[in-house]
């Protein structure tokens, strides 16, 4: 399908689309252009080291206050949003090489340039015309793939820098305008470190303090930015994939292609159908596990957020603070629910697409791999979430409820 010059300049063009996202990555630890685990690898370490070291402060601040919810429910949520992170961190970490292969062939569309349609049926009339079609919706899905990362990213960035500018700017007025003693130090993220409390901003308990918790609110937002990023690419690309096969599906018994090669561009459709179902497979081999810990936490999440505005309404710092925190979290677990069900609801057409072709009219080996290919695409290409459940709209709105329901709990613990 494509020259040599040309791969090189579609896998250029593809880089630029997810160019934050690979460089974000090199700030947790990954090289996603290498294939080797490169000495970044070091900073993933130590940045997952510092973080659980931060657990020693959330655990003293849920101690002192446990009685009282509406001061832990933060602790509590960026505790497990953090530990998720690492979670998905070291999971990156032994599974480079793979992920890297995945992301390598859906940057150059090795998939496509493999496909027979255009290596060894080049010559036909309907080649050029397809080679148009399907790059067109190949940039079509890559550009959203761009537009769904900035927006992850921002929300992301905006958020932890929110954090932290508070965090920063309160500790520079308590240190030139107020006593010293007569305050409580603000970290990044609530805790409490009870043996360093009466030392206030002396050096270095301050600073260790503060680089803690600044190594946590990193953690809870970058590496799912650079993480999830991965599986969105990966995901859509399958979805501008599983487009493309059924626009050649679709002109299997067009005029362009002559009637005795029919049998051989529609067996090259199924050569194609096998590459992406290959594909799509290893997609869901690598996230389907690691993902059942982020909508776990996803479930708890929202309602945490809820009860923290709701018991917040006085203070506008509070609902904007909430707000932004559970459109970051809400945005990571509509990214996986979303995404797979514009994957399911793709391969769901690939059947409708080998039986509105107009096999009737055609040879009784071709209406024999019609009815094959029926039979084989019964079974849609799905994304799982661990044996339990499939990323879909049904399951997004599920978890919503169920958010609902741990929202109505705290509140009526809180009451009484």
């Amino acid at each position: 399908m494509y020259s040599p010059e040309e791969a090189r300049a579609v896998a250029r063009r593809n880089y630029h689309s997810i160019r934050e996202m690979i460089r974000l990555s090199y700030t947790v630890g990954f090289n996603l252009m290498d294939p080797y685990p490169s000495r970044l690898r070091i900073w993933t370490v130590v940045l997952s080291l510092s973080s659980l070291a931060s657990l020693y402060g959330h655990w003293h601040m849920l101690l002192k206050y446990i009685r009282e919810i509406p001061r832990i429910v933060e602790t509590a949520g960026t505790a497990l949003q953090f530990l998720s992170s690492i979670f998905k961190m070291w999971y990156y970490l032994f599974t480079h090489r793979q992920i890297y292969e995945l992301l390598r062939r859906a940057r150059s569309h090795e998939l496509l340039r493999n496909c027979e349609i255009f290596t060894e049926m080049s010559d036909l009339p309907v080649v050029k015309t397809l080679q148009q079609e399907v790059e067109t919706t190949m940039q079509r899905y890559w550009g959203n793939t761009r537009r769904i990362l900035l927006i992850y990213l921002y929300s992301c960035a905006s958020l932890t820098s929110t954090y932290f500018l508070r965090s920063f700017l309160t500790g520079l007025y308590q240190y030139f305008f107020l006593p010293a003693g007569t305050y409580d130090i603000v970290l990044p993220l609530e805790s409490l470190y009870p043996s360093w409390k009466a030392k206030g901003m002396t050096f270095p308990y301050y600073h260790i303090q503060m680089y803690l918790e600044s190594c946590s609110l990193f953690v809870c937002g970058m590496p799912a930015v650079s993480f999830d990023g991965v599986f969105i690419v990966l995901c859509l690309h399958s979805v501008g994939l599983i487009r493309s096969l059924n626009q050649m599906i679709g002109y299997s018994t067009s005029e362009l292609v002559p009637r005795e090669r029919r049998v051989q561009y529609l067996r090259c459709c199924i050569y194609q159908y096998q590459r992406i179902q290959s594909f799509a497979a290893e997609i869901n081999a690598y996230f389907r596990h690691i993902t059942f810990s982020q909508f776990l936490l996803s479930l708890f999440v929202w309602g945490l957020a809820l009860f923290q505005m709701s018991v917040g309404l006085n203070s506008s710092f509070t609902i904007i603070l909430m707000s932004m925190y559970l459109l970051a979290a809400g945005y990571q677990i509509v990214v996986y629910c979303y995404n797979g069900q514009r994957f399911a609801t793709a391969s769901a057409q690939i059947g409708r697409a080998f039986y509105e072709c107009e096999w009737y009219g055609e040879s009784r080996e071709f209406r024999q791999l019609i009815a094959m290919m029926l039979m084989r695409t019964n079974r849609d290409f799905r994304l799982d979430v661990s044996w339990f459940m499939q990323m879909s709209l049904p399951t997004l709105m599920a978890m919503v409820r169920t958010s609902g329901q741990y929202f109505l709990l705290l509140q009526n613990v809180t009451q009484k």
